[in-house]
């Protein structure tokens, strides 16, 4: 009788988790971001052969066309930029587009806010969900688990709300409208359905042990250098969250990275509207202050840096009417963007 209440017991047990990882799921699939934008650029590159130079960024980096580049340059370039890319993220595209191909020239477009605090990592976690999702059930099993234990374990994090919610995807990256919702649903429930797997096209396994064995590690030089530059970041007179260790961490790294592969790195800050520092009037100083000290942080590591802010000619081949916003630049003057950055680059790189 005994032995038989805790069976039921268990079986209780069991039948709750079984409950909450269901409805865990069903949230998840139903509430959490869509991760299109990262999968469509990733699916694109998995039809690409021969790439010899890439761009990595954030959205703003989408206005240049990589077909009209490769034919004004002369090369067979792709465009990695993706919505919220971090330098984290664009470091990991870096590596995979050097796992599978001989790149020569790889070009960070970035905005001068890219080495500041960020809200979060939810692209990284989309990305990663991306790559997880070519490879075995139990690989993404434990990657997932690999990943949220090490975030959770964070010593900023830890006994956090943030600790718990980075269990639960869509509690901080939620879609919000109802038609997103319901598409989220149909779409998955149909790729599960078919049993298609998102970025089925690309090998990400390769990728793994290319990012684990790599050239690119940090020497003593190298951290010590990093060392000094982060200590030199904190005495200048930006607010604090412009500014954080962590992204100089990675921006070092990638040229580390690039250093070791034979690539020329360019880093390269995107063209704006006239506006953009008039939205941020109060902190054009600290723009002009912070863009000396990356330029600085940059050449120190042997590559070249170029604000698109520093040319007279900007607003004139690019002007406010070829803009959507501060920093985007509308679909439909993709070819002017893209002959002035290749401009750009030919003077200023080459």
């Amino acid at each position: 009788m005994q032995r038989s209440k805790y069976i039921h017991r268990i079986i209780k047990a069991i039948l709750f988790v079984a409950i909450v990882v269901f409805f865990t799921i069903i949230l998840d699939n139903a509430f959490e971001l869509n991760e299109g934008a990262t999968e469509n650029m990733l699916v694109a590159y998995s039809n690409k052969d021969d790439i010899d130079t890439v761009f990595v960024g954030n959205s703003a980096g989408e206005m240049l066309d990589a077909a009209e580049y490769s034919e004004l340059m002369n090369v067979s370039a792709f465009n990695m930029c993706t919505p919220s890319q971090e330098l984290a993220i664009s470091l990991k595209n870096m590596k995979m587009a050097a796992s599978h191909h001989k790149i020569k020239t790889i070009v960070l477009l970035m905005t001068i806010d890219s080495v500041g605090q960020s809200e979060g990592d939810w692209i990284d976690h989309l990305y990663d969900r991306v790559v997880d999702s070519s490879s075995p059930l139990n690989v993404r099993i434990v990657n997932a688990i690999r990943r949220n234990a090490a975030k959770s374990f964070d010593p900023d994090v830890i006994g956090t709300e943030k600790s718990i919610n980075i269990w639960i995807p869509w509690e901080n990256e939620t879609e919000q409208d109802l038609c997103s919702i319901i598409e989220n649903l149909e779409n998955r429930f149909m790729r599960f359905i078919s049993g298609e797997r998102l970025g089925s096209h690309i090998a990400f396994d390769l990728n793994e042990r290319f990012y684990e064995n790599a050239p690119g590690e940090m020497t003593y030089e190298d951290i010590r250098l990093l060392n000094e530059d982060i200590n030199n970041a904190a005495s200048l007179s930006v607010p604090s969250d412009m500014i954080e260790a962590e992204k100089l961490s990675l921006l070092s790294e990638i040229c580390v990275f690039c250093r070791d592969n034979d690539i020329n790195l360019y880093v390269l800050v995107t063209p704006h509207r006239t506006d953009y520092y008039e939205r941020y009037d109060s902190f054009r100083s600290y723009f002009n202050t912070l863009n000396a000290y990356v330029d600085d942080f940059i050449a120190k590591r042997g590559f070249m840096y170029y604000n698109t802010e520093d040319d007279d000619k900007l607003h004139q081949i690019l002007p406010d009417d070829y803009f959507y916003d501060w920093e985007h630049v509308d679909d439909a003057y993709k070819d002017q963007a893209t002959r002035y950055l290749s401009e750009v680059i030919k003077n200023e790189f080459e």
